[in-house]
């Protein structure tokens, strides 16, 4: 993933280690590979000649937007969205907007990438973050546009799966995820793509839209 918003030596850092950090986009179940979207067009739709936009896949990339939580101290915010604490990571690029995904970002300091972050890495300790729904498979929500497409407001679910435990270990290998449940103009969005943190950019996916 492109990383927004840091000097170059932190660019640098997140590029060697990002392997070890949480995904933006993060979530169990993955890929040695990044995976890609199959080139297959809903055939119903077809049929009625009802697409009313591409079915074919589209790809794209994408980034998260680090912030300076703190003087020297990189992560990704704590906020609240439909009532309950989230993370908010800013997406860049073809994903452009905000994903919030459930959990707390503890106060404090993160050290355990060897320099500081805040609400990037799993866990209950100081400036880690705790996901509310814990498991094999995460739901956010990410009001964004998608290469251009939306409205203010419109927005989509991402189901993300994490690496498996072994092996390798999350937070090492991939993180995979798809994109359903659009509202607005992004009704209809259908896709996957894959997280990684040691790419630039680190997020490549693929997408399409069906008939409603």
């Amino acid at each position: 993933m492109m990383v927004g918003f840091l000097r170059p030596s932190w660019r640098h850092s997140l590029s060697l280690l990002a392997v070890i950090a949480t995904a933006a986009c993060a979530g169990n179940d993955s890929p040695t590979s990044p995976s890609r979207l199959a080139a297959e067009v809903d055939s119903s739709a077809v049929a009625s000649g009802s697409l009313s936009t591409s079915a074919k896949p589209r790809t794209g990339t994408a980034g998260t937007a680090f912030v300076e939580v703190e003087p020297g101290v990189f992560g990704f915010a704590a906020g609240t969205f439909n009532g309950e604490p989230v993370r908010v990571v800013g997406l860049t690029n073809d994903i452009l907007g905000d994903n919030h995904e459930p959990g707390i970002c503890h106060p404090g300091v993160d050290m355990s990438l060897g320099f500081p972050t805040s609400c990037v890495v799993f866990g209950d300790g100081p400036g880690q973050f705790t996901r509310t729904r814990p498991g094999n498979t995460a739901f956010t929500t990410c009001v964004c546009t998608v290469a251009g497409i939306g409205n203010p407001g419109d927005r989509f679910i991402l189901r993300i799966s994490y690496p498996p435990a072994t092996p390798p270990k999350y937070p090492f290998g991939f993180t995979k995820f798809s994109f359903q449940d659009g509202t607005g103009a992004l009704r209809g969005l259908r896709g996957q793509g894959t997280l990684d943190f040691a790419a630039d950019p680190a997020v490549s996916f693929s997408y399409h839209f069906v008939a409603n």
